[in-house]
């Protein structure tokens, strides 16, 4: 792992505070380099200095390669990885990057997100009012249209094992006033407090991808840190499609998986009743949607998810196995059960 150029906020000037920004690129370079972009363009502040991180998670050659000839090197630091670290390990790479250089803060952001010039200065601005705030957020819009938000927050249900988003920004801050101990803030554009990290430890690698903003957020709460959405600052991000019929096999592993590895680590114990019974049910109903949909492939991966999660299993998802039987035969027998509640999915 060799940078192209040094860090930059090394020489930040005394007491100013310093803030490494970390983008993954996993074989996305043209969407990267337009977030870098933005980045660049940042408004200029008389209190913190920033400097940006883009590592590359393993991608093909020729994607690299057109990376790395659009970035400017005197302004951006490029990593190579070998490999797909993940969400978690790519970003970790950045993240003790920046406990390395005791930098104040480290925000990660999405290489498919557009930041608008004010953002960094509306989230230091909250870190700054609220010591106690671990992790920070901007309000996220589409990126085709910034009346339509994506994230305004988010809080932990446990006696639902849900994640529930509030309607609106009047909702949102409603909710941080009435169960700040169960907020959290999404990993897509997110600035965390180096302090806090050092604390509580950096994003679960064995999580890979998805579920470990969920994760680091519960770590955080449990730790006395708050997690705050500023709600002046707007970033844009790409939207996807979000149905069933559009996601890869692997997003079907990673969400069962790391879902009953994070709902099995942190839900209180005044809501763990039957809780690894509750959990596989609900892995082998979506697989049986899935299945009702003649999605074989993501069936079998939601299936494989289930199996790991209930053995403990992180790391990289594997898909080339087969599914054991006994999982495949009680997901037949739960079919019974579920076909009264899968007419509306």
């Amino acid at each position: 792992m060799t940078p192209t150029n040094p860090p930059v906020h090394d020489d930040a000037a005394p007491g100013r505070q310093t803030i490494l920004i970390s983008i993954l690129n996993w074989n996305s370079a043209a969407v990267t380099l337009e977030c870098v972009e933005s980045l660049l363009a940042l408004r200029p502040s008389a209190t913190y200095d920033a400097s940006i991180v883009v590592i590359d998670n393993g991608s093909a050659e020729q994607d690299y390669q057109l990376l790395r000839q659009g970035i400017d090197a005197s302004r951006v630091t490029l990593l190579r990885q070998d490999t797909n670290l993940g969400f978690a390990g790519g970003h970790n790479v950045a993240m003790r990057m920046a406990l390395a250089q005791d930098a104040d803060f480290i925000w990660l952001v999405n290489s498919d997100a557009v930041i608008d010039p004010d953002c960094l200065e509306q989230l230091v601005a909250l870190m700054q009012a609220h010591p106690d705030c671990g992790a920070t957020s901007p309000v996220i819009v589409a990126l085709d249209d910034d009346q339509e938000i994506d994230f305004c927050g988010a809080r932990h249900d446990w006696p639902r094992l849900e994640t529930a988003r509030p309607g609106n920004i009047e909702e949102a801050r409603a909710w941080e006033a009435e169960h700040a101990a169960t907020m959290w803030v999404a990993g897509t554009v997110v600035l965390y407090r180096v302090a806090a990290l050092r604390q509580i430890g950096l994003l679960d690698e064995a999580l890979f991808a998805y579920y470990e903003d969920t994760d680091i957020g519960a770590r955080l709460s449990q730790a006395g840190w708050r997690s705050l959405v500023a709600f002046e600052a707007r970033a844009r991000h790409l939207r996807y499609p979000y149905d069933l019929l559009h996601r890869p096999p692997y997003y079907f592993y990673l969400m069962t998986r790391n879902g009953i590895l994070f709902w099995s680590r942190h839900t209180p114990a005044a809501h763990r009743r039957r809780l690894r019974l509750r959990l596989l049910d609900r892995s082998l109903f979506l697989a049986n949607i899935l299945m009702s949909k003649s999605q074989t492939e993501k069936a079998r991966a939601c299936m494989l998810g289930a199996l790991d999660g209930m053995r403990g299993k992180g790391g990289p998802p594997r898909l080339e196995r087969r599914v054991p039987r006994l999982v495949d035969l009680l997901r037949k027998v739960l079919l019974l059960q579920h076909a009264r509640h899968m007419a509306s999915k």
